[in-house]
């Protein structure tokens, strides 16, 4: 019993380390929210798009790349706010998706151009290593249900989901209610319709549809080390009542 025990804690800690170096992802459901019309329908969204800077680089100034070549991230908006926060920002899809090329970033912005099931593995291992990612859905390349399928083997490792539909929602949306700090300044985003989020994280819903979700660490891990320490607690308890 007590190797046992010494073998779950054992678990338990490698799980939390691991755990605890893993990046942050920000997932929105559309794309238009960093594009230049976003940021011209929307005042905050210069502030949002630095809160995420902010973020990533972890208070400092950060090196950023969009691989895509999508509106939401080619616009010179968002190159202008980036680069006039202090950060580096580039975009394009000309290298390739290697952690060795991609673990230089402090984080990549996501969304349109999609991955290869082998790039998505990439991904993932990216961020358990600590690095950051924006994705962002509706962009219609294929469809909804394609854009789901698309993203989600990346998503669902992280306890997130893409829905195979687009929800239709347009217009400034309020966020003055989500906590989390990338939203701190932030009264409302734009948006054109996307692939709406379910699973963990989920910091602004419209009509039951959530539209943002910020996960800090894989959700997979956390409920790993909770039911782990659970069943360390449960030994622990029967060893006493033996003594």
């Amino acid at each position: 019993m007590k190797s046992l025990f010494h073998g779950l804690l054992t678990i338990l800690v490698t799980v939390l380390f691991t755990a605890a170096e893993a990046g942050t992802i920000i997932v929105n459901n559309d794309e238009w929210t960093l594009s230049d019309t976003g940021f011209s329908n929307a005042p905050d969204t210069s502030k949002f798009a630095t809160n995420i800077a902010a973020l990533f680089s972890g208070g400092g100034t950060g090196s950023f790349h969009a691989y895509s070549a999508n509106l939401g991230f080619t616009g010179s908006s968002l190159s202008a706010t980036l680069s006039g926060a202090g950060h580096t920002y580039t975009t394009g899809t000309g290298f390739a998706f290697t952690q060795a090329n991609i673990s230089s970033f402090n984080g990549l912005f996501l969304g349109g151009s999609y991955l290869s099931s082998t790039e998505i593995n990439t991904l993932i291992n990216y961020v358990k290593a600590g690095g950051n990612v924006y994705l962002a859905g509706g962009a219609g390349v294929g469809g909804a249900d394609t854009e789901a399928a698309a993203w989600n083997p990346f998503l669902n490792a992280f306890g997130i989901s893409y829905a195979n539909f687009y929800n239709g929602i347009e217009g400034n949306v309020d966020v003055t209610g989500a906590t989390h700090p990338i939203f701190s300044g932030v009264t409302s985003l734009y948006q054109n319709s996307g692939n709406s989020i379910t699973g963990a994280g989920i910091q602004v819903s419209q009509n039951g549809e959530g539209l943002y979700a910020v996960v800090p660490l894989p959700a997979s891990f956390l409920l790993l080390a909770s039911g782990i320490a659970g069943l360390g607690g449960v030994f622990a308890r029967r060893r006493r009542r033996t003594v």
